[in-house]
């Protein structure tokens, strides 16, 4: 399961600078920690208006990891925000 390509399969468009785009996974057994590095102004963008988009992202990887045996855990990196706090 591709879960940095489907990710973004479905950002791409949505963001205004996808060559900065990053996405991030760490794998651990059968966990997949996925984390979204994006500039300050295409975060918003991949939150959405209350939160809408990040928590339907949420809801598809985590779906698909389930059909493939994984737990899968996504956020939205935030660089500004000091280390060991999300």
């Amino acid at each position: 399961m591709d879960l940095e390509a489907f990710l973004k399969d479905v950002l791409v468009p949505v963001v205004d600078h996808p060559e900065q785009l990053r996405i991030e996974v760490t794998e651990s057994g059968r966990r997949r920690d996925v984390l979204i590095h994006a500039v300050q102004s295409d975060r918003g963008r991949i939150i959405g208006r209350s939160g809408r988009m990040i928590s339907s992202l949420r809801t598809l990887v985590k779906v698909a990891g389930e059909k493939a045996g994984l737990t899968v855990n996504l956020e939205l990196f935030d660089e500004d925000e000091p280390a060991g706090v999300q």
